[in-house]
């Protein structure tokens, strides 16, 4: 599980930010907190659901889009010899920061194993790279990479004791030395890191130019895990989306489904209909997208971060799927969600605590920041979250101008 993140020189994240899973002491909502095994430390409390709320251009869909990007990072997806990194979008509105390095660390539990993992990286190459575990409570080092002169081939790599490597690693200077284990020198403690972040499932929005192909890579999922067929049938249907049924079918140029769907007759039911995927509703479809998502990440145990989750969806389905990472039957393996929303529905003080809502702000510079709803001391748990927010006592929302400013010319009304 994922415990802790900190950017700092992404996007509008100018200065270094933190996002935490790590619960206060309060004791309320038990069903939002699980506990999890590290090894000789015990324990660790984590919540399962963070929340992050903000205005439109806040900067709260940076924290996804960076996750987006690791990942595909760490599967060596995007990386080209040579290249720049795709990840690298340093702020841009400030000429001390518009060519900095970009710096980020995670920190997660894996097979009973606390590890940090943290990496400095400039436009075409990595400056430093670390990978710490935590097994008996103290820090033991992994690897360490750092950079040589650029005319050098490779980087320099030093292993911690508790490594042992007599592999020569030709890393390119813009490829993470992270990624290597995941196939081509299996390690275990590095490897268990690396596959676990590796499975990170991300969600980048539910937007009509790219769920085309999301729906692709979705159906050959599922056309090769036919249980997961039948569990996502179950859940659309749950949703009342009308659709009984899933039909997969296997074509030349990829996979084709189809939503079965109940045939009438004079109000009787004569049988069932197929309607194409593409032919379905948005609504219909972002929902096909997110419950492949959540079955991924319910089975692995996966951190699960959604970007505008409520896009095209009912508020009472948005809590549905809270409801289910929320749900221990259901989310058996610990999975997180993580999420940005505009639904202020969700700000429910009988199911929410406070340390799982966060908000973004962006000042007049540019900036983002992001901060918890724990920040404020006189915030209770039994406080009417939605409604103080609305009436923005946390910040975060839009600051908007009298609507008489709105349409004028020189001064005068147009």
């Amino acid at each position: 599980m994922i415990l802790n993140l900190e950017f700092k020189n992404f996007r509008s994240f100018k200065g270094c930010c933190s996002f935490t899973t790590e619960p206060t002491s309060s004791r309320a909502k038990p069903d939002n907190i699980c506990k999890v095994a590290t090894g000789a430390e015990g324990e660790k409390r984590v919540l399962k659901i963070s929340l992050i709320f903000g205005a439109n251009a806040s900067g709260k869909t940076n924290i996804i889009k960076f996750m987006y990007g690791f990942r595909r990072w760490v599967l060596n997806i995007d990386n080209r010899v040579g290249e720049d990194i795709p990840l690298y979008m340093p702020f841009k509105f400030d000429s001390d920061t518009a060519d900095a390095p970009i710096e980020f660390s995670i920190e997660f539990i894996t097979a009973n194993v606390r590890y940090k993992y943290t990496i400095k990286f400039e436009r075409s190459k990595i400056l430093a790279e670390t990978l710490q575990s935590y097994p008996v409570g103290r820090p033991v080092l992994l690897y360490e990479r750092m950079l040589l002169d650029d005319d050098k081939e490779s980087d320099s790599i030093r292993f911690g004791s508790s490594l042992t490597s007599n592999k020569s690693f030709n890393v390119f200077k813009n490829q993470l030395l992270l990624s290597k284990f995941l196939k081509d020198t299996p390690c275990e403690p590095v490897t268990n890191a690396a596959k676990y972040l590796s499975g990170i499932v991300v969600s980048n929005g539910f937007h009509e130019d790219t769920m085309l192909g999301e729906d692709k890579e979705m159906l050959r999922w599922l056309y090769s895990h036919p249980d997961n067929r039948r569990m996502l049938s179950e859940f659309l249907s749950f949703a009342d989306t009308g659709v009984t049924d899933l039909r997969l079918e296997k074509r030349s140029d990829g996979v084709e489904a189809s939503g079965l769907h109940g045939l009438y007759k004079d109000g009787k039911d004569i049988g069932e209909s197929d309607l194409p995927l593409k032919e379905e509703s948005f609504g219909t479809r972002a929902l096909f997208i997110i419950g492949c998502n959540i079955l991924q990440s319910l089975q692995n145990g996966s951190p699960f971060f959604v970007d505008e989750m409520d896009s095209g969806l009912h508020s009472h389905i948005t809590q549905l799927i809270v409801d289910i990472f929320r749900n221990k039957r259901i989310n058996r393996n610990n999975a997180q969600l993580v999420f940005t929303t505009h639904d202020v529905n969700l700000l429910d003080q009988n199911t929410i605590r406070k340390d799982q809502i966060w908000f973004t702000e962006k000042n007049k510079y540019g900036v983002s920041e992001i901060f918890s709803l724990s920040d404020f001391s006189d915030v209770r748990e039994d406080t009417l979250f939605g409604k103080w927010y609305l009436n923005n006592k946390f910040g975060g929302v839009p600051s908007l101008h009298p609507l008489e400013k709105l349409f004028v010319d020189n001064g005068k009304e147009e």
